[in-house]
């Protein structure tokens, strides 16, 4: 990469480390009068429709394939429908504790699928980088949160959900990098959002969410965070995803899963008044320096290539 391209880059990224993380406030907000799987594919929906339309709008005279619908819907189903939708409904089931663990550990799932699937070797300082982001994620857990009391009998089924959703969000990454298809980050996002929504509905209609909805309880924080989530996380978070999914390696973008819960920690702590501890700091440290390491990790294994 170039300084240009490095500078859009990082850019892309810190827009995703600050924008995901700061979806866990909202939607810790939406779900007490949404269920989770119907304000997610509602959203999901509701932005691939306008994200299209913006799309057209600029680009008139360009209208995807066949085949980049159906690719660009398969990875939206396995991000959104199986990916997200797996973990709301899994989060039911496990602790938070272990949920949480098990979502920051998809660069692991990464760095299989690129060795198994994509014959690519990662670095040693690479494979280290994504160990030391899973400790660092680990700190940031209140061990309480890994008690099974009180945990239903699904838990194993839980479990077993959060590592399917976490094993097809990281195989949705690397399909879509592998595509390369020619379209806008604009018309890729659209298809997947639309995909995914499409797919995270009809799972939230099969499990009953349709039946709890009540309208009358929608609340103005209700649609605050619904239109946060819109704008700021599906329209703005996702289509950045998209555009750097054609532009650097899949372990690099899910770095966003170390540092989207520290971010969701630090902003509970600004706008919330949750404690900031020692731990935290230590954690913060420990995630920096995992980002750094593979970053570092993959230019040198990109400069080792090119000689």
């Amino acid at each position: 990469m170039n300084r240009t391209s490095s500078l859009q880059i990082w850019s892309g990224l810190i827009y995703l480390y600050l924008a995901w993380g700061s979806t866990y406030l909202a939607i810790h907000y939406l779900i007490e009068t949404v269920p989770p799987l119907m304000a997610s594919g509602v959203r999901n929906f509701t932005a691939g429709l306008l994200m299209l339309a913006w799309a057209k709008a600029t680009e008139p005279r360009v209208w995807p394939s066949s085949r980049a619908w159906l690719t660009s819907s398969i990875v939206g189903i396995l991000l959104l429908g199986v990916g997200n939708g797996g973990v709301s409904i899994a989060v039911a089931w496990v602790p938070t504790g272990y949920a949480a663990l098990i979502v920051a550990a998809v660069p692991i799932w990464l760095v299989l699928l690129q060795l198994l699937w994509l014959r690519q070797i990662p670095s040693p300082m690479v494979i280290g980088g994504v160990l030391t982001g899973v400790i660092g994620v680990g700190l940031l857990l209140d061990f309480d949160a890994f008690s099974l009391e009180g945990t239903s009998a699904n838990f194993t089924w839980g479990i077993l959900a959060l590592l399917l959703a976490t094993f097809c969000w990281s195989l949705g990454m690397v399909i879509s990098q592998r595509a390369q298809l020619p379209y806008s980050a604009a018309y890729l996002s659209a298809m997947q959002m639309l995909g995914g929504g499409i797919a995270t509905l009809l799972v939230s209609s099969a499990v009953g969410e349709f039946s709890k909805v009540n309208v009358a309880g929608f609340n103005h924080s209700t649609w605050q965070s619904f239109l946060y989530l819109l704008s700021v996380g599906s329209l703005g978070g996702f289509t950045v995803f998209s555009w750097l999914s054609q532009r650097t390696s899949p372990t690099l973008l899910a770095t966003y899963n170390y540092v989207n819960p520290l971010v969701a920690l630090l902003l509970g702590y600004v706008f919330v008044g949750e404690q900031l501890t020692f731990k935290v700091v230590v954690a913060a440290g420990i995630i920096i320096l995992a980002v750094v390491l593979i970053t570092v990790g993959q230019r040198m294994q990109k400069r080792a290539a090119a000689r």
